[in-house]
């Protein structure tokens, strides 16, 4: 009991308890009225829509789960891979529907699913601080990890059922279980003589613990592609720990019993799923060295070899067991590892996709918004935490904190890569964030005992009388008052930046309470636009395949379309709202983003073309919504094979001895497929003028050109523009208009394409009026 009568573990567990509610809370009863629309039940993330859509079959016919569906992409379909966060919705979905669960029940499973998994995720990172550091700062870092604001909340608010909440869940309990098992198992000097001896009492809480953590790494393995990450990140630390304990004569032989088990463990979880003999090769290289690391280091123990040739040996042995596995053996394994280490840095072409952007340079510019959105102060107190305990670890070599260092370093350098890693390392960022702030509350004058570092069994006896004799909770070494100003400190430098209203930070106005915000904001639900225009689709187009219930079937390889089978084209990020609201098969000719130059298409016979890709007809109908023309035109163009440039661009006007930034559109945004679909419905457009500018490129104080205009004239027709461009003697002139709703060019009428719906839900058009947000039409080709 404490001083105060209260026992530490209850007030903790109470406090974790109301974190858990409050990360709920969030996650539950802000984004509810954006989920909950009339009739409908929105999913607030993307690739959404595509676990529900395998969620859908896999319940109709649990626990088979088809390997093909040919709802993902016409013509060719796509593969299912083995997920475990499908399996799991699925299971507990068939459960809660006593094995014949309706849509309803689905929707509603679906939606609560990932922020239940967020919530969860509380509980782990307070074992994990109280194990690493002490209960109280294992607290805090449970309440930073339910309240910090960014891609974690963003990904598992409602209705964003999507494995990544998964797999920052799965990922933390197995850090957990592997912190215990080398913490444990070191703490009571576990060596191969009570393996061989089968001495229980000490090998029963690091094998469970070891087990455990093997089984929530196979967990991962089974969610997310690139679980390899994990492994890296374990295989490491255990390395390094192997290092440092030989350094100091220690025995190695835990670090073996532990990391042999949990790999092995993660292995036979993976077989059945046959991920590919990548992940099979890493896995059982993950086994075999550590098993590798503590023989050499009994056999150069038992010969008296200096400690300091240990890494030099590893060194050397490392270096030649690569060369002979990857250069003899198996040259394609290295390429292979190689593609799965990538996903630590994304490609230029992706960094057209947000999450894919890094978090230090959005949009290619240097800015601490992203990070200060999702971590707020934690993220500057994480690296002054990262320096105080390499600083430990130098001088002491504790194990558990050695893995926690190269969890954090690996994970922040991933997160500075892109920001999608956020998510993951937010988690990081609460335990560093909790021990800081324990270290300001023990400066204040609160005192408990820390977590024990690992000691070795003699002198755990040594101690047990004094721990004996100890009150089990906290005493204060000083005054009240230090103590309180100690609690406001953390409360304001730690907790208030994430939940409080802040001053105008970015884009953030005045009063912005980051948190709320965030799990508020639900900004991947689709519009009501796109749920009206989806509903129509399926209920007034022919069926595909024929029978409505072909969308609950089980498909079998080789499969042929029908002739009643087509596809529906629309932007790359509509896809999965097609399949699953509209019960239709998106089509993308040419593959990945192919729809990018049918909707770039200069004119109608090279859209037709695309259309009728090789041969064969991909689209029967095409959605246009405003976004593609507008805010995700830039997408368009750069996934096309073009650049946003060659469409529109930025240009500055002289205006009140300062320059003014305006966006100028040229005549191949006006003949582009998708602007003559949506923003004329496809008819003959004949301008009513034709403006033309003059500009000078300059050079900014960055080093960056920009365009300066320096004259303009209009012109009564198109052909007057060109004629006045081709008589001058400069290249800088070029035909524009400032509304992308009034063509400077004329364009011809669309023989081919039909506008057949207007969804009712519309949007201002600035010198338009009211629009629809999203078209639809259909293509009749010869």
């Amino acid at each position: 009991m404490s001083q105060n009568g209260f026992s530490p573990k209850i007030v903790a567990g109470i406090i974790v308890a109301l974190f858990f509610g409050a990360a709920l809370y969030l996650r539950v009863a802000l984004p509810y009225d954006q989920v909950f629309v009339g009739d409908w039940i929105k999913f607030t993330g993307v690739d959404a829509y595509y676990h529900m859509r395998i969620v859908d079959n896999l319940v109709h016919n649990f626990p088979h789960l088809n390997s093909f569906d040919p709802y993902m992409l016409y013509p060719g379909g796509g593969g299912v891979g083995l997920t475990f966060f499908n399996y799991l919705l699925a299971g507990i979905i068939w459960l809660v529907g006593l094995g014949s669960p309706t849509q309803h029940t689905v929707d509603i499973v679906g939606v609560y699913f990932p922020a239940v998994l967020g919530a969860l995720t509380v509980i782990p990172v307070y074992f994990i601080g109280k194990a690493l550091f002490n209960r109280w700062a294992g607290v805090i870092a449970a309440g930073l990890v339910g309240l910090f604001p960014g891609e974690f909340l963003g990904r598992s608010i409602l209705g964003f059922t999507d494995y990544h909440v998964a797999e920052t869940l799965f990922t933390t309990i197995a850090m957990l279980f592997l912190i215990l098992a080398v913490k444990n198992a070191r703490q009571k000097e576990l060596t191969f003589g009570h393996l061989k001896q089968g001495d229980w009492s000490i090998l029963a809480k690091p094998l469970i613990y070891s087990l455990l953590a093997g089984i929530f790494l196979g967990a991962y393995f089974l969610t997310w592609a690139g679980a390899l990450l994990f492994v890296l990140i374990a295989f490491v630390g255990l390395v390094i720990q192997f290092i440092i304990d030989h350094l100091r004569s220690r025995s190695t032989d835990y670090l073996c019993f532990v990391s042999a088990i949990t790999f092995l463990v993660a292995l036979l979880m993976f077989l059945p799923a046959s991920l590919g003999i990548m992940s099979l090769a890493s896995l059982i290289i993950a086994i075999l060295v550590p098993i590798a690391l503590a023989i050499l280091s009994r056999l150069m123990a038992g010969r008296g070899i200096k400690p300091i040739f240990y890494p030099v040996a590893l060194l050397g042995l490392g270096l030649a067991s690569l060369a002979i596995i990857f250069h003899i053996i198996n040259p394609a394994l290295l390429r292979s590892m190689m593609g799965q280490i990538r996903i630590l840095w994304a490609w230029p072409m992706e960094t057209t996709i947000l999450e894919m952007q890094p978090i230090l340079f959005p949009g290619g510019n240097f800015s601490w918004l992203i990070v200060w959105g999702n971590f707020t102060t934690g993220f500057f107190i994480s690296l002054i935490s990262l320096g105080i305990l390499i600083y430990l670890i130098i001088k002491r070599g504790e194990a558990d904190k050695t893995l926690l260092i190269v969890w954090s370093l690996v994970m922040l350098a991933a997160t500075l890569s892109m920001r999608r890693f956020a998510y993951y390392f937010v988690v990081n960022v609460a335990l560093l964030t909790g021990y800081f702030s324990w270290l300001i509350l023990q400066f204040a004058g609160l005192r408990e005992p820390a977590a024990e570092p690992v000691q070795t069994a003699e002198k755990v006896k040594k101690k047990a009388k004094r721990r004996q004799s100890r009150q089990g909770g906290f005493r204060l070494t000083a005054s009240r008052g230090n103590l309180a100003l100690g609690v406001v400190v953390v409360l304001f430098l730690v907790f208030y930046p994430n939940i409080g209203p802040m001053p105008k930070i970015g884009p953030w106005p005045a009063g912005t309470m980051l948190a709320i915000e965030t799990a508020s904001r639900a900004a991947f639900a689709p519009s009501n636009a796109w749920c009206e225009s989806l509903s129509w689709l399926k209920d007034n187009t022919p069926e595909p395949f024929g029978d409505p219930d072909f969308y609950y079937a089980t498909y079998e390889r080789p499969f042929q379309y029908p002739e009643t089978a087509y596809g529906v084209t629309a932007w790359w990020d509509y896809g999965y709202w097609i399949t699953r609201i509209g019960h239709r098969i998106p089509a993308s000719a040419g593959g990945y983003h192919g729809e990018a130059p049918l909707l770039t298409a200069q004119d109608e016979t090279l859209a037709n073309q695309r259309i009728d890709w090789q041969g064969s007809r991909y689209s029967r109908y095409i959605i246009i919504d405003q976004p593609t023309v507008t805010t995700k035109f830039h997408a368009v163009a750069t996934l096309s094979g073009s650049s946003p440039e060659n469409f529109r661009d930025i240009y500055y006007q002289p205006q009140d001895s300062k320059f003014v930034p305006v966006y100028l559109f040229y005549p191949e945004y006006y003949r582009s497929l998708a602007v003559r679909l949506y923003n004329f419905d496809g008819s003959q457009v004949t301008p009513q003028n034709s403006n033309v500018i003059s500009y000078e490129e300059r050079t900014g104080p960055d080093g960056k050109p920009y365009k300066v205009i320096t004259g303009a004239k209009s012109f009564s027709s198109y052909e007057e523009a060109e004629a006045y461009i081709s008589s001058q003697e400069s290249d800088n002139y070029r035909i524009v208009s400032e509304d992308p709703f009034a063509s400077p060019v004329p364009l011809e009428a669309l023989e081919h394409y039909k506008l057949i719906y207007s969804s009712d839900s519309s949007i201002m058009q600035p010198n338009v009026g009211m629009i629809s947000e999203v078209k639809i039409f259909e293509y009749s080709g010869d």
